[in-house]
């Protein structure tokens, strides 16, 4: 797959996107469900494999993003596995003080539902409000130069977004 852009070429070669439908397996679910340390160390290495240098910077920008879709993206699986733990869910969504434990976060840019958790920019929005006083978009291309979220979901393995503009033309949130 060729885009015009020989170091982008390049990533991509070495790390192929994960082309899935985000319906099946929604981003925010996966993020949830897995170690940060374990995304993170996953990042690293194929950061690593495509010559890419992260920073602290960077590392910012991931954390928040991996954070807002921890805390601040709706699911509609809870993440059940048993029986036991489902019913245990169940009771808790009509018991006020159990959800109140649950409630880990303050979503200050606003919570996303599941189906805007899996459109590229819904997040991109969130993104650039978030880093507004660093720069905002501009910030955000310089350190991502492909679009933040194509780039953190391709080395962190994750789904593709929705509506998440094919590179070769012009625009990847």
């Amino acid at each position: 797959m060729s885009v015009g852009d020989n170091k982008l070429d390049d990533v991509l070669e070495t790390i192929d996107p994960v082309a899935l439908p985000p319906a099946d397996y929604p981003p925010a679910v996966i993020v949830r469900d897995t170690p940060r340390e374990a995304l993170m160390q996953r990042i690293t290495d194929n950061a690593a494999k495509a010559g890419l240098e992260l920073t602290d910077e960077h590392r910012e920008v991931i954390d928040f993003l991996f954070d807002f879709y921890t805390h601040c993206c709706e699911t509609k699986d809870p993440g059940y596995i048993s029986s036991e733990v489902y019913w245990k869910y169940v009771n808790c969504l009509d018991d006020p003080e159990c959800r109140k434990q649950t409630e880990t976060k303050d979503c200050p840019y606003g919570q996303l539902s599941s189906e805007e958790a899996q459109r590229a920019y819904p997040l991109y929005r969130i993104l650039v409000k978030a880093f507004r006083d660093k720069g905002g978009k501009k910030y955000l291309y310089r350190l991502f130069p492909y679009g933040p979220l194509f780039t953190i979901h391709l080395l962190a393995r994750l789904p593709r977004l929705r509506h998440d503009v094919d590179p070769h033309f012009g625009t990847a949130y």
